[in-house]
């Protein structure tokens, strides 16, 4: 049997692998326990259609993958993790209060992911009205229906379905699955992204504004969803989601009744008040709150 091809990234950031992969960014991550105690715990999921085992130990990430892919999937994993994402100056603009101070300490290496566009879109459209073990389990239910089986190393596997191959489900298929009152949103992107109305990888590098502007042009995809995936896939780091959760803490720690900030404006308020890098205040401030 072919030994699968190892690699290891080395550090140079404050970097917390298992909080960054499970903060409600992405949600095809799965934990496997090594059967050596002493190499931890591997984290298994797909970036660009690669499967890859991830591990980190102190300093270093771990890439464990198919050989196949050796020439290409440390930098696929490097841009993925964003281990290039400068800490310490992001650290800087978060150090104003205590509730943020709170925030960064403990869970100090919880990066932004870059994911694919595409899937991203999707997957947020999918967490509207739900929670996180629901929304994996939608996840993968489309990805078994309408993915392509590859195969690697570790034997048989689905990737995240294209456009074209979401169209084939059609709504009632996804309907047929579980995704409910999501089915027409999922079916009309879809739609959209293979007739050429919308091309979302196409997107990143443009301004905010620009982004915004085509994504809520999607049938379901409102500010909320679309900040998500600015954020987690776009390099928009000023993007400010703001769900219920990050609603509750704004208004019980920073915006007081005074500032009369109407829910509809908390967003653009908390990308002035934490500036370039606000989408990280978000992650940190979600993160928290959530699993507090």
């Amino acid at each position: 049997m072919v030994k699968p091809n190892i690699e290891t990234i080395r550090l140079t950031q404050p970097y917390d692998l298992k909080e960054t992969l499970y903060s409600g960014q992405a949600f095809r991550w799965r934990q496997l326990q090594s059967p050596k105690s002493t190499e931890g715990i591997w984290h298994e999921g797909l970036i660009n259609s690669i499967r890859v085992r991830l591990n980190q130990v102190d300093n270093s990430i771990n890439i464990e993958s198919d050989p196949k892919h050796k020439e290409f999937v440390v930098h696929a994993v490097e841009t993925y993790l964003r281990v290039e994402d400068d800490m310490a100056s992001i650290y800087d603009t978060m150090s104003s209060d205590q509730y943020l101070k709170r925030a960064t300490a403990q869970y100090r290496g919880l990066h932004i992911l870059r994911q694919d566009p595409w899937e991203c879109l999707i997957t947020f459209i999918c967490s509207a009205n739900n929670n996180i073990p629901r929304i994996r389990q939608l996840i993968e239910l489309i990805c078994n229906s309408a993915g392509k089986y590859l195969t690697d190393h570790y034997g048989a596997y689905r990737t995240f379905p294209t456009s074209s191959e979401i169209n084939n489900l059609g709504e009632q298929g996804l309907r047929n699955l579980g995704f409910g009152f999501r089915a027409k949103y999922i079916a009309k992107a879809a739609v959209m992204e293979s007739e050429g109305q919308i091309a979302i990888s196409e997107l990143r590098g443009k301004s905010y504004g620009e982004i915004l502007e085509s994504l809520i042009s999607i049938p379901g995809v409102g500010d909320k969803v679309a900040n998500c995936v600015m954020l987690f896939s776009m390099d928009c780091l000023e993007a400010f989601p703001v769900d219920v959760w990050i609603r509750r803490i704004l208004r019980e720690n920073y915006v007081t009744k005074k500032d009369k900030v109407p829910d509809s404006q908390l967003r653009t308020w908390s990308q002035n008040q934490f500036g370039p890098f606000a989408g990280y205040v978000n992650q940190y401030l979600f993160h928290k709150r959530r699993l507090a």
